[in-house]
């Protein structure tokens, strides 16, 4: 499982963390963004959050569930 993605759609995603989200196979992921774009990561967009750190960087969490 790579760790690190560039978002063709913009933004570099930093993972930190994976868990089950709780439903079936699914899986949490957890990180930071460098300028993420507002659809998702490279690692999912069900649930899609971010917050915003300083300097362009982001924390975020989403899901891989559709």
């Amino acid at each position: 499982m790579k760790d690190y993605a560039t978002d063709p759609r913009g933004g570099v995603s930093f993972r930190t963390h994976t868990s089950p989200d709780g439903i079936g196979p699914d899986t949490m992921s957890y990180g930071f963004a460098y300028h993420p774009n507002g659809e998702g990561t490279p690692f999912g967009a069900a649930g899609y959050q971010v917050r915003r750190l300083q300097n362009g960087w982001y924390w975020f969490m989403t899901s891989n569930d559709w």
